[in-house]
């Protein structure tokens, strides 16, 4: 059965956050050039991870994860990092799957349209320093 996108649900801080919106994850790993002088080619090898999150949500000036996202925006310390969790769906009904980790906010561009809601586009990174991520999943 396909997975639908609409039952993903992020959690910032530990606190499920209803203005995200259309979150885009991806799973990539770097390439390595190898090469030696008995052959031609180039050729690569698998290198580090990367797991970037990308969103736009509702800008809520109020809501506690919108706080904590700006708030590691703006910091100019280098450990600032949110904890953010996503899931395939609320963690109170099983099975769920999910992954945990620190993020780094590394953009947070605020659109304002004339007719319309305003919304803030977020890009997380992994941050360096912070506990390796956890895969999450209820029996």
């Amino acid at each position: 059965m396909a997975r639908i996108g609409w039952h993903a649900k992020v959690y910032i801080g530990g606190v499920l956050c209803d203005l995200v919106q259309d979150l885009t994850y991806e799973e990539s790993v770097t390439e390595v050039e190898s090469r030696n002088r008995s052959s031609r080619y180039v050729k690569f090898l698998k290198g580090l991870r990367t797991k970037p999150i990308d969103f736009d949500m509702t800008t809520d000036a109020t809501d506690p994860g919108y706080l904590a996202l700006e708030a590691a925006y703006r910091s100019d310390s280098d450990d600032d990092w949110v904890e953010v969790e996503f899931t395939d769906r609320v963690k109170t009904k099983t099975p769920y799957k999910g992954f945990k980790a620190n993020f780094i906010v590394t953009k947070f561009a605020q659109s304002e349209p004339l007719d319309d809601e305003a919304k803030t586009s977020v890009s997380l990174r992994l941050a360096a320093g912070a506990p390796e991520p956890v895969v999450t999943s209820s029996p």
